[in-house]
């Protein structure tokens, strides 16, 4: 058996969690013959917010909660790279990420996702991240392979997303640390220019003989519950009420449409 890290990255969308965060868990974990924990990653909330978070944490199914004010040694570039560069644990080998608004969707009821996340990374040891996200044509750099298939519907791929990101955290973080994943002014947001932790994650898995896996038939739905600003935008609207309708939305079909 294998031991994960689930990562889920919160700011403040309190009625949104209610319904991503069981559903994640629920798709990701069960069943599986893996140990896991769960860890709720408060970045840039409120203390107020925060605070609710605490008695909720067993109902909402999470083990562990980290909060950090960010108003010092905040990370430059994208507020989601403080959640990545400051949260990034290297106790498990295994480290699974997702967002708050990502909406996650086992149409397999059986599918054990952790371990067949396990058994790509043993059987193949140039994979150091998979992902897996079905609305990547929404984004303004799109997904494509840069190469042969990793196994038989697994790609290897250009990019990740951090809707959901898995590493393998002994290949991911020497060589994440050596490209200034953990300086915080590495990342940058300029219009026509954008450093992100997803570029950086991107380059450690494409870089080096290292792939990107993903995994393109599991029965596992993965998308945004939220719309871009703009088509071919890489910035949601950060509106709670238009993600909860993407969510009921991706409910009702299942994770096919929002």
């Amino acid at each position: 058996m294998a031991f994960f890290t689930l990562a889920c990255a919160f700011h403040d969308t309190e009625r949104l969690i209610d319904k991503t965060l069981p559903l994640a868990i629920r798709s990701l974990t069960q069943p599986t013959r893996h140990d896991f924990e769960v860890v709720l990653v408060a970045e840039r909330s409120s203390d107020e917010a925060a605070a609710r978070l605490l008695p909720r944490l067993a109902e909402l199914g999470v083990d562990e909660l980290r909060f950090r004010r960010t108003h010092r040694h905040a990370f430059s570039g994208a507020p989601s790279n403080n959640f990545h560069g400051n949260h990034f644990t290297t106790t498990s080998p295994y480290l699974i990420t997702f967002t708050d608004d990502t909406f996650i969707h086992k149409t397999d009821e059986d599918f054990d996702v952790l371990d067949a996340t396990a058994r790509i990374f043993e059987q193949n040891p140039e994979v150091a991240l998979i992902s897996k996200v079905d609305d990547h044509e929404e984004w303004d750099w799109p997904l494509s392979d840069v190469g042969p298939e990793i196994e038989p519907g697994v790609r290897s791929v250009n990019r990740v997303v951090d809707q959901l990101i898995a590493y393998d955290t002994a290949r991911f973080f020497p060589v994440a640390k050596r490209l200034g994943a953990f300086h915080r002014d590495t990342f940058v947001s300029h219009e026509g220019f954008e450093y992100q932790w997803e570029n950086l994650a991107s380059h450690v898995g494409t870089s080096g003989d290292r792939k990107i896996a993903y995994p393109e038939r599991w029965p596992l739905r993965v998308r945004h519950s939220d719309l871009r600003n703009q088509p071919g935008s890489m910035h949601g609207t950060q509106d709670e009420d238009v993600k909860l309708k993407c969510f009921e939305r991706l409910w009702e079909s299942q994770g096919l449409t929002k």
